[in-house]
């Protein structure tokens, strides 16, 4: 139960920013989840054009086509995933007219700027927050957070060594 100080949001269109696999188990978990609690949620497939008539773009309640399957990213001249390609994807959220997007793992799932695009379209990300990927995406401060929280963690020497001097001396301190 969801304590009474605690706001419940639901969601009526969910976008899918991840293909195969990952796209049927989500698709299937809201299908189960719209049959018990009587909820009519969609699911919108964001796909490229290699995936038009994949099972997760049949499957899927709605689809919009994202186009190519990779860009050229302008920042370095290299080829890549559509699905990494931030102004494609929210115009196809947009189109999607998603309330919420489910990213899965690989692709944009651990991407801060990714989960900063939603939170400025006001498109809420199923998973954790620009904040808390940035925190977490960072080993040092991940390490941190987790002694603040009292979880163990393997010996380490508390700072990154800048230099191979630091990181002999913080090898030496280890053991």
């Amino acid at each position: 139960a969801v304590p009474p100080t605690q706001e419940v949001t639901v969601f009526k269109r969910i976008a899918i920013v991840n293909r195969g696999e990952p796209a049927m188990r989500f698709i299937h978990a809201v299908r189960e989840y719209n049959l018990e609690h009587r909820s009519g949620i969609r699911v919108i497939a964001l796909f490229t054009e290699p995936d038009r008539h994949a099972r997760f773009v049949r499957e899927a309640d709605e689809a919009v086509d994202l186009g190519a399957s990779t860009y050229v990213d302008d920042a370095d001249g290299l080829r890549r995933p559509a699905y990494l390609d931030y102004r494609v994807l929210e115009r196809g959220l947009a189109e999607a007219q998603a309330d919420a997007v489910w990213t899965g793992w690989g692709f944009v799932a651990e991407r801060p700027e990714f989960a900063e695009m939603c939170e400025r379209l006001g498109v809420v990300i199923i998973g954790p927050d620009s904040g808390s990927m940035r925190r977490l995406g960072d080993k040092i401060c991940a390490k941190r957070l987790a002694e603040q929280a009292g979880i163990p963690v393997i010996p380490w020497g508390d700072a990154p060594a800048d230099t191979l001097d630091a990181a002999l001396a913080q090898a030496e301190a280890l053991g």
